[in-house]
């Protein structure tokens, strides 16, 4: 299992992707994104209250972290709970997940499925909560980007 400590460099807003690439550090094997989804947007980004997208491992072109493979790379088959606020049915929940696991968990250097989704809830828990008292008292994105950053 990778300890967190491996990830130094994670940044808990999505505004902080707009940057053309991130530079890890010293001695710093991994390093990525947590993005996450307001539920302010359209469609399928319209949701009541904010959620988790995923957690992107800033690789290749993106950045400077190494992509290390998981022990297992089976699917994950369960509904995690920071995802349960998209709104959807579990079966599209579950089908976003695996797209969010094949995509970018398996470059993640976690064990498995269970422990990248576990670790993801676990690190957006705080800033999910943050967002969600200032959406419902009626704040946009960036009152939200304020909130976390503050």
């Amino acid at each position: 299992k990778m300890p967190r400590r491996y990830w130094p460099a994670l940044v808990a807003a999505a505004a902080a992707a707009a940057s053309s690439s991130m530079d890890c550090g010293d001695d710093v094997r991994l390093c990525g994104v947590l993005t996450l989804e307001s539920g302010l947007g359209n469609g399928s980004y319209g949701h009541d209250v904010p959620c988790v997208h995923g957690l992107w491992p800033e690789t290749g072109s993106y950045g400077t972290s190494d992509c290390i493979a998981p022990e297992s790379t089976a699917d994950p088959t369960i509904v995690y709970s920071c995802y349960e606020a998209s709104g959807t049915d579990d079966d599209d929940i579950i089908s976003f997940e695996v797209h969010e696991w094949e995509k970018h968990g398996e470059c993640a250097g976690v064990e498995d499925q269970d422990d990248y989704f576990t670790q993801i809830c676990g690190m957006a828990s705080g800033p999910i909560a943050i967002m969600t008292s200032t959406k419902k008292a009626g704040g946009d994105i960036d009152a939200m980007a304020t909130a976390v950053s503050a």
